[in-house]
């Protein structure tokens, strides 16, 4: 292979006089080595470039699976929490109705038996209230007649 480039070598054939060029032929030997390299180079970046990109993707993917995975196992979790929490609740609540329940029974008989000792206190008051009255009115009656 010439170390020239294609369109010298085609000036020289057609003229047949030397090349007339600012450079010499091992520059352009140099300067396609150069292009060359830059192509591959090149190549081998944009090579690079897909594979990471793939990696990416793939981490990206078996990430996103297993924070997914994740989630769905603590919203599980959570959700089996609150149903035993929501059962011990409303099993206390239950307990506490109950007892609510006797304890506000018992409080009404003893209210209704102390209503009654009070409406007996009342009925003796009124009457000792109304005997003393009428003793005094019969006394001062009484005392007017004579």
């Amino acid at each position: 292979m010439s170390a020239m480039p294609e369109e010298s070598l085609r000036e020289i054939a057609a003229t047949n006089e030397p090349p007339h060029t600012l450079a010499s032929p091992e520059f352009f030997f140099l300067l396609q080595r150069i292009d060359r390299l830059d192509e591959k180079l090149t190549r081998e970046i944009r090579d690079g470039d897909q594979r990471s990109e793939e990696l990416i993707t793939a981490v990206d993917q078996k990430l996103t699976q297993r924070i997914d995975a994740l989630e769905q196992k603590l919203t599980r979790h959570i959700e089996e929490v609150e149903q035993k929490l929501t059962q011990r609740i409303d099993a206390v609540e239950q307990k506490l109705t109950r007892r609510m329940d006797a304890l506000e029974e018992k409080l009404g008989l003893r209210i209704d038996k102390q209503d009654d000792k009070l409406n007996s206190l009342k009925f003796w008051a009124i009457g000792a209230v109304i005997t003393i009255s009428v003793g005094f009115i019969g006394t001062i009656a009484t005392l007017l007649y004579k």
